[in-house]
C-alpha cells in the first residue's frame, strides 16, 4: 500500500474510533442511553440479550429491536475492515477477532466504571461479530478489487 493511501486509511480509522466513542460515551441517544448514578448494570450472561430480543420480536418496535441486534455489528464493522489494511499483522481471522473482541471488552469495561448504559457481554459478541463481517468484506472487495487493478497495470 503506498504511503497517501495508508495515510488516508489511518484517518478514516481515527475518524472512524472517534465517532465510535463518542456515540458509545458523549451521545445521550435517547431512549438507548442511560446513565445510572447509583447503579451498576450488567448482563455475563453469553446470548441473554440476544434470545429475549430475538425471542420477543414482537414486544419491542423495530427501530429498538434492530438498533440491539444489528447496531453493534454495524458499528465494528469499519474497525475489522480498516485494522488489517493499516496493520499487516492483523490478516488473519484469528487475530482480528482476537483485537476486535479485546478493543470492545475494554469499551465495555469502561461503560462499566463509568456507570454508563448497561455493560453487556453480547455486546463484546456483536462487536467480535461486526470485526468478523467487516474482515470478511475485505477479504470479498480484495478478490473483486485486485484482479481489476491488474488490468488496469497491465494496460498502463
Amino acid at each position: 500500500m503506498n504511503k497517501l493511501i495508508r495515510k488516508i486509511t489511518v484517518i478514516l480509522f481515527l475518524t472512524y474510533f472517534t465517532y465510535l466513542l463518542y456515540r458509545l460515551f458523549f451521545y445521550a441517544y435517547g431512549q438507548y442511553f442511560r446513565f445510572y448514578e447509583n447503579e451498576i448494570r450488567y448482563n455475563l450472561i453469553p446470548f441473554k440479550t440476544i434470545f429475549s430480543y430475538i425471542m420477543g420480536m414482537g414486544k419491542y418496535k423495530l427501530d429498538v429491536w434492530f438498533f440491539n441486534l444489528f447496531g453493534n455489528i454495524f458499528a465494528f464493522m469499519p474497525m475489522g475492515f480498516l485494522l488489517p489494511l493499516i496493520f499487516q499483522s492483523l490478516k488473519s481471522f484469528k487475530r482480528i477477532t482476537s483485537i476486535t473482541f479485546l478493543i470492545s471488552s475494554f469499551l465495555e469495561m469502561i461503560q462499566f466504571w463509568l456507570k454508563l448504559g448497561i455493560t453487556d457481554i453480547d455486546d463484546v459478541i456483536l462487536n467480535t461479530l461486526g470485526g468478523l463481517v467487516g474482515y470478511l468484506f475485505l477479504i470479498l472487495s480484495r478478490k473483486i478489487v485486485d484482479p481489476i487493478m491488474k488490468k488496469i497495470r497491465a494496460k498502463e
